[in-house]
């Protein structure tokens, strides 16, 4: 006997689809390639490298959160596992990176669950603190999902073997998960932003 949907046409109409986390050891070659091809279209600037990988700058997430509509990926956040310097004492982040919303789907509120998913999983998981990399114009955006920025606070990043400073363009913004409060110091990234 078939299974009656007992919800009524408008719960239905109004339900919206929950994002889920992917690990990366599991990540689907279709899957990974939608993710991919919406990232070209969200950030066309990094679209060169987006066609071939998911990394930044060598940074590979772990794991994604992700949210589908209509067969496509239409949000998504990805979570670099990385330890860090703050101060010179270690400290474990769950470093956000390629997030989107893809363009036609911007402004309907789809980024909150998906990032929350992803620190609610990165809880889960044992990390300290989020931390990402953000341009003044979307502080405001990750402010409303529970971020906080660090200001002018001195971070250290890795290229080609030489420590260099974040570009002034970006801010560094943190999320407590084990850690309430961010550590003081220096924020030495051990390797290149993601």
């Amino acid at each position: 006997m078939a299974t009656r949907d007992r919800r009524t046409l408008t719960e239905r109409a109004v339900s919206k689809p929950q994002p889920r986390v992917v690990d990366e050891a599991g990540m689907p070659p279709e899957l990974d390639a939608a993710i991919r091809r919406n990232l070209c279209r969200a950030h066309p600037d990094g679209a060169e490298t987006f066609r071939h990988s998911r990394s930044w700058h060598g940074s590979f997430p772990s794991y994604s959160a992700i949210l589908e509509e209509n067969g496509d990926v239409t949000a998504h956040v990805g979570v670099v596992d990385r330890a860090i310097a703050v101060g010179g004492a270690p400290l474990r982040v769950a470093g956000v990176q390629n997030v989107f919303v893809v363009p036609g789907a911007r402004g309907r509120g789809l980024s909150a669950p998906v990032m929350e998913l992803a620190m609610s999983e990165a809880r889960a998981r044992g990390y300290a603190v989020g931390l990402l990399f953000c341009v003044p114009a979307l502080e405001k955006v990750y402010a409303a999902c529970g971020w906080t920025s660090l200001g002018e606070r001195e971070t250290v990043r890795v290229e080609d073997g030489r420590e260099l400073p974040l570009p002034g363009k970006n801010i560094v913004m943190f999320h407590p998960l084990a850690v309430r409060e961010f550590p003081d110091g220096i924020i030495h990234l051990e390797g290149n932003d993601w």
